[in-house]
C-alpha cells in the first residue's frame, strides 16, 4: 500500500525488483554453467575416493568439534538483545571453522596448544575480541586461566552468562577496556598466549594493538590471529561498501565493519614490524568455495535478490529465509565436493585462500649490554 502512496518508492522498488531478476537470472545461468564444468571433476574425485582421504585429513584431531555441552539449553529463552558473530554453538576456531558450508579444520593452532601445555606451568591466554567467548571457553578447556576482552559488557554478560562455566571448573575474567589498562593491572610477562580470531581487521590501528599486546606476553609468547585475505571477493565488496558509506557520511557501528585489507604478505609484514616473529602462516577456504561460488553466486543474491524477496514476503504477510535461499545455490554436499578440488590446487592457489591463520611470536627481550 506504502508503494502506491509513495510513488517514488513505487518506482524505486520496481527498479530493485527489476534488477534482482536479472541478476537472479544471471545466477542461476552461471550456476547451471559451473555446474556442468565441475561435474567431471566431481566424479574423478567421487570415483578416487578423494572427499573420504581429505575429510580425514581435516579431522584427524581428538579434540571435541562441536559446541554442544558448552552452552546452556535455555538460552534462546533469555532476553534477546541483538547479537553479531554469535558462535556459540559452533567449533572453536581454534581447531576449525563451519563457514561457506564446509567444515573446514585445521591443525596449525592445536600443535602450538600442546606445545604450551607441554611446559607444565600455569597457562595465561588473553582472547582479545572474544565476541560470544566460544575461543575463551575451549581455552579454559585446555587448562588456560583466560582473560576475554571485548567492547561492549552488557554483550559480553549475556554471553557469558549462556555457558555452562561448572563443566569446565573455570571462569573468564571479562574485561573491556583498553590493552593499555590490562597492563596496568595485569603487568608485563603475564600472557603465554594471545588469539585474536577475526578482530585485527576491524581496527583502526592494528599496529598499536599489536604494540601494545607485545609486552603484555612472555618472551616466545604466542600470538594466534585469523584474518581475511584482502583479495577475495568478500574483501573487495566489503571494501567498496566502506568506502561509500564514508563517502555519505553515514555512521559505523563499532568493531563491526572490517578496516583492514590486506594480503597474505602484508599481514605477516605488520606482524612482524611490531615486535613479532611468524612461526606459522597457512591459509583457509579456497577460492573455489569462496570466491567462485560463494563470492559470483551467493553475493550478488545476498546483495540485490534478497532484499526485494524479503519486502514481497512482507507485504503478503509470508517468511521469507534469505540464508535458506542463498543456501540453495550453494548446498553442503556441492560445496564438501568443491573443497576437495580447492585442497588438491591448494600448493598453486593459496595466496588467494580465503583466511589467514597466523602463529607468531614475542621476539625475545634484548640481550642486556
Amino acid at each position: 500500500m506504502k508503494l502506491v502512496t509513495r510513488p517514488a518508492r513505487g518506482v524505486s522498488f520496481l527498479l530493485a525488483a527489476v534488477l534482482a531478476a536479472i541478476v537472479l537470472i544471471t545466477v542461476v545461468v552461471l550456476w547451471i554453467l559451473l555446474f556442468i564444468l565441475a561435474a567431471p571433476f566431481l566424479l574423478l574425485s567421487a570415483s578416487l575416493g578423494w572427499p573420504e582421504k581429505y575429510r580425514s585429513k581435516a579431522n584427524g584431531s581428538e579434540v571435541d568439534f562441536h559446541g554442544a555441552g558448552s552452552v546452556r539449553d535455555d538460552i534462546e529463552a533469555q532476553p534477546n538483545q541483538p547479537l553479531i558473530f554469535d558462535r556459540r554453538r559452533d567449533i572453536s576456531k581454534l581447531f576449525g571453522c563451519n563457514t561457506r558450508n564446509v567444515q573446514y579444520r585445521w591443525s596449525i593452532f592445536s600443535q602450538r596448544l600442546e606445545e604450551l601445555r607441554a611446559r607444565k606451568t600455569e597457562l595465561h591466554a588473553l582472547d582479545f575480541g572474544a565476541g560470544s567467548l566460544r575461543d575463551s571457553y575451549e581455552l579454559i578447556k585446555q587448562g588456560f586461566t583466560v582473560v576475554s576482552m571485548d567492547l561492549d559488557p552488557a554483550i559480553m554478560q549475556q554471553y557469558f552468562d549462556s555457558y555452562e562455566w561448572a563443566k569446565v571448573n573455570s571462569r573468564p575474567r571479562l574485561f573491556t577496556e583498553s590493552v593499555g589498562r590490562l597492563g596496568e593491572s595485569l603487568g608485563a610477562d603475564y600472557f603465554d598466549l594471545a588469539i585474536s580470531f577475526d578482530v585485527i581487521e576491524h581496527l583502526e590501528q592494528p599496529e598499536a594493538y599489536l604494540q601494545g599486546l607485545r609486552p603484555l606476553l612472555k618472551d616466545h609468547g604466542y600470538l594466534f590471529a585469523i584474518v581475511p585475505n584482502g583479495r577475495t571477493i568478500y574483501e573487495r565488496y566489503f571494501k567498496y561498501s566502506l568506502r561509500k558509506q564514508t563517502e555519505k557520511g553515514l555512521p559505523r557501528q563499532p568493531g563491526v565493519p572490517h578496516l583492514q585489507f590486506k594480503s597474505p604478505g602484508e599481514w605477516a609484514a605488520l606482524i612482524t614490524a611490531n615486535g613479532f616473529e611468524i612461526v606459522a602462516h597457512d591459509m583457509a577456504i579456497g577460492p573455489l568455495v569462496n570466491d567462485v561460488w560463494h563470492g559470483m553466486l551467493g553475493l550478488p543474491i545476498r546483495v540485490f535478490v534478497a532484499p526485494v524477496l524479503e519486502r514481497l514476503a512482507y507485504a503478503f504477510g509470508r517468511q521469507f529465509n534469505a540464508v535458506s535461499f542463498e543456501e540453495r545455490f550453494t548446498s553442503s554436499w556441492l560445496m564438501a565436493a568443491i573443497n576437495v578440488w580447492d585442497e588438491i590446487l591448494k600448493p598453486r592457489t593459496k595466496r588467494r585462500f580465503g583466511w589467514n591463520l597466523i602463529v607468531a611470536r614475542r621476539n625475545p627481550k634484548p640481550a642486556a649490554a
